[in-house]
C-alpha cells in the first residue's frame, strides 16, 4: 500500500471528543469498547481486517441514465476483534448534506487498507478507521480530501496555510486553530453564501475547518490553490473540500470533486476501472453480509525521465515561423480565403473548392466536442469534419432555420448539443440538432438585434451570456428568464458591447470604451488606455488558464494581470498589424491571436508570427479556434 493512507491527517491533533461530532456514526457501546482495544490479534482477522460486515440498513444510490453510479450507501454491524461496532455510512452521508455535499457514491464500502473501511463519493471520501491519536478508537468520518492536494499528505505538495494574509472583516464564524472565518461574504465583498452552506450541510463535520478565508484565487505563489483549476474565481479551502463561487448560476456555491480527484490520483489511468468495488452495484439488503473487496494497486513501473538539454532563453522579440509540433490544430476563419487549420508544421485550407462552405468570408469559427469545425458566414452556418465534409444550414422561410444567413459568432456545443448563432440584425438562433428557435427583441427580453458575441455559462442549465448593441443579457433556458445590464442599471462603460467572457469574473468589451469587469454584478471597474489598455476599442476577451486576461484591441493585445496591462503591438513585438480580432488559447497555454494581416502565436517568452508565405490561406483573419488532434 502506499503512504497515503497511513500519512491521513487528522484535526490538528483534536484531543475532546466534543470536537469531533462525527464519532455519532459510531454505536455508543462501540466507542467505549473500541477504546480499550489493543492492536489486531492477526489470527483473528481476514486479508481485510475484519471478522464479520453485515447490512443494518441500506440506501441505494442510482445516477439518472449512469450505467456506473449505482451504488450502496449501508449502515454496517461490523466485528471486529471479538467487538461490535456500527459504521453507519448511510446515517452520516443523510446527516452531512447528501448528494449535495457528497456527489454521487463512485464505489462500494471496501478495504484499501487493512482494518480500515473506504466508500469514494464524487467530492469527498469517507473512512471507519482507527485513531491512534484518540486512544485507538474506530471512527467513522470525511477524509480530509484537499489535504492530500495541498496539505503535504500522500506525497502533496505541502501548501499549509494562508496565516492571515487576506483577514476577512465581514461577519461570520471564526472555525479551526487558524483563525480563518467561515463568512456569507468573501474578503472582497462579495456575497457567497458559503456559511449559509457550510452550516447546513455539516459544517466541520463535512468539511473540516478552513485553511484559507474566501478570496479570489490568483494561483499566485505562496497561496493555497489548485494548480490545474482557472483563477479568478472566489474560493474557500477547507481541510476536505474546496468551495467556489459561481455568480452566474442559480445555486452559486460548489465543490470540487476531491473524492474523483483522490480516486484518480491514487488509481491513475482508470486503474480503479479494473476493481469491483468501483463498478456498478446490485442493490444490497439488510442482513446480507457484506463481501468486502481488498483493493490494492500496484502502479506499473515509469522509466527514468531523459534530461532536456539547455537553451538559451528566446529574447522578448518576434521569430520567424518554424515548425513545433502540437497536439492542437489551429483553426482560422479568414475574410478571403475561407478557414486555415495548422497542425505545428503546415497549414491546410477549406474553401468553396475544397469543402462545404458557399463562401470564403468566415465571421467566425468554433470547434465542438465531437470533433467538427462550425463556421459562421454572410451566406449562413457550416459544419465541415477534418476532411472539409459537411452540411450548410441556412435561413428558411418557414420559420425553422436560422433567424438570418448573416451570422456573425458562434456558442455552444462544448459538453452539450446546443448550437447558438449571433445576427447583426436577427437577434440570436439556438439549434439542438433538430428543432431551431430564434430570440430577438420582439419575442424575448434580448436587448438588441444586433449581437456581437456570446458566452456559455453552463450548458447543462442552458444559460449563456449576450454582448449586444444595447447592453448585456443573461439568459436561463431551463426557467425562461432574463437578466438586462446596462449603463441604466449598472456599471458598465458602454451599452455598445462587443465581448464577453466568464471565469468567475465578468469582462465585458466595448466599442470604444474599454472594458469593463466585476464580480458581484454590482460593484464594477472600468479599464481604458488611461489604465494601460492597449486601445479603448475592444474586439474580444480570453480569461487563460493561468489567470491572466488577454484583450484585442484596435491598439494590439493587451494582457491584465496583478493589476497591470501590458500590451502587444507591432512597435515592441513584432505581431504583424495592430488590428486584433480574435484570441485564442491552446492546451499548452500558448495565446494565438487573429488579425487583419496574419496571426500571431505567444509562448510565455516571444511571438511568432505566420502570414501567407508560411502558408496560411489569407493574411485577413477573423477568428480562431482550438481543435484536439484525432
Amino acid at each position: 500500500m502506499d503512504g497515503s493512507r497511513t500519512a491521513r491527517p487528522h484535526l490538528w491533533k483534536v484531543r475532546r471528543l466534543t470536537r469531533i461530532r462525527a464519532f455519532v456514526g459510531v454505536a455508543i457501546l462501540g466507542l467505549v469498547l473500541a477504546a480499550a482495544l489493543g492492536p489486531l490479534a492477526a489470527g483473528a482477522q481476514t486479508a481485510s481486517g475484519f471478522d464479520r460486515v453485515t447490512i443494518a440498513d441500506n440506501l441505494f444510490v442510482a445516477a439518472p441514465g449512469s450505467d456506473l453510479l449505482q451504488h450502496n450507501v449501508p449502515n454496517l454491524t461490523v466485528q471486529v476483534g471479538g467487538q461490535t461496532l456500527t459504521a453507519d455510512y448511510k446515517g452520516f452521508f443523510e446527516r452531512t448534506g447528501g448528494i449535495t455535499r457528497w456527489g454521487y457514491p463512485t464505489s462500494e464500502v471496501h478495504v484499501e487498507e487493512s482494518g480500515a473501511l473506504t466508500q469514494y463519493f464524487q467530492r469527498g471520501v469517507v473512512d471507519f478507521h482507527r485513531r491512534p491519536d484518540l486512544g485507538n478508537i474506530y471512527v467513522l468520518e470525511r477524509r480530509l480530501a484537499w489535504d492530500f492536494f495541498g496539505g503535504g499528505a500522500g506525497g502533496s505538495p505541502d501548501l499549509g496555510v494562508e496565516r492571515g494574509r487576506l483577514p476577512n472583516n465581514n461577519s461570520g464564524e471564526q472555525s479551526g486553530p487558524w483563525g480563518h472565518k467561515v463568512s456569507n461574504f468573501s474578503v472582497g465583498g462579495v456575497r457567497t453564501g458559503f456559511l449559509t452552506f457550510f452550516d447546513s450541510l455539516g459544517g466541520v463535520d463535512a468539511f473540516g475547518y478552513p485553511k484559507t478565508e474566501a478570496r479570489v484565487d490568483t494561483n499566485a505563489p505562496g497561496t493555497v490553490h489548485i494548480a490545474s483549476a482557472t483563477p479568478g474565481f472566489v474560493r474557500q479551502y477547507f481541510q476536505a473540500a474546496v468551495m467556489e463561487h459561481h455568480p452566474g448560476d442559480a445555486s452559486p456555491v460548489k465543490l470540487r470533486l476531491l473524492g474523483d480527484d483522490l480516486r484518480n490520483r491514487k488509481y491513475p489511468g482508470d486503474a480503479w476501472r479494473r476493481f469491483r468495488a468501483f463498478n456498478a452495484a446490485a442493490q444490497a439488503a439488510a442482513g446480507q453480509t457484506l463481501t468486502l473487496e481488498v483493493v490494492e494497486y500496484t502502479p506499473p513501473p515509469t522509466a527514468a525521465p531523459t534530461a532536456a538539454p539547455t537553451r538559451a532563453p528566446t529574447p522578448q522579440a518576434a521569430v520567424t515561423a518554424a515548425p513545433a509540433r502540437t497536439p492542437d490544430r489551429i483553426v482560422v476563419g479568414t475574410r478571403d480565403g475561407g478557414i486555415a487549420i495548422f497542425d505545428g508544421a503546415t497549414w491546410s485550407r477549406f474553401d468553396v473548392n475544397s469543402s462545404a462552405l458557399n463562401t470564403n468570408r468566415v465571421n467566425d469559427v468554433l470547434t465542438d466536442k465531437d470533433g467538427n469545425i462550425w463556421a459562421a458566414t454572410d451566406g449562413g452556418v457550416f459544419r465541415l469534419d477534418r476532411t472539409g465534409s459537411g452540411a450548410g444550414f441556412r435561413k428558411a422561410n418557414t420559420g425553422n432555420g436560422l433567424g438570418s444567413d448573416d451570422t456573425r459568432a458562434l456558442a455552444g456545443l462544448q459538453s452539450g448539443n446546443t448550437l447558438w448563432v449571433a445576427h447583426d440584425d436577427q437577434g440570436a438562433t439556438s439549434y439542438d440538432g433538430s428543432d431551431w428557435r430564434r430570440f430577438r427583441p420582439d419575442n424575448t427580453s434580448l436587448p438588441s438585434s444586433d449581437v456581437r458575441d456570446m458566452h456559455v455559462v453552463s450548458e447543462s442549465l442552458g444559460r449563456l451570456w449576450f454582448a449586444t448593441a444595447n447592453g448585456a443579457a443573461l439568459f436561463d433556458q431551463n426557467t425562461e428568464t432574463w437578466s438586462v445590464y446596462n449603463t441604466g442599471n449598472s456599471g458598465l462603460a458602454s451599452n455598445d458591447l462587443t465581448a464577453v467572457d466568464v471565469r468567475g469574473t465578468f469582462w465585458f468589451g466595448t466599442a470604444g470604451n474599454g472594458v469593463s469587469q466585476t464580480q458581484n454584478l454590482v460593484v464594477w471597474e472600468t479599464f481604458t488606455t488611461a489604465e494601460g489598455l492597449g486601445h479603448n476599442d475592444v474586439r474580444d476577451i480570453l480569461v487563460a488558464s493561468d489567470g491572466a486576461v488577454w484583450v484585442a484591441t484596435a491598439g494590439g493585445v493587451s494582457r491584465y494581470a496583478n493589476g497591470v496591462f501590458t500590451t502587444a503591438n507591432t512597435a515592441n513585438s513584432g505581431i504583424p498589424s495592430n488590428n486584433v480580432r480574435a484570441l485564442a488559447e491552446d492546451s499548452q497555454g500558448r495565446i494565438w491571436a487573429a488579425t487583419n494581416a496574419g496571426v500571431s502565436r505567444y509562448d510565455g517568452a516571444a511571438w511568432t508570427s505566420f502570414t501567407k508565405t508560411h502558408g496560411l490561406a489569407s493574411n485577413d483573419t477573423t477568428s480562431i479556434a482550438i481543435l484536439p488532434a484525432p
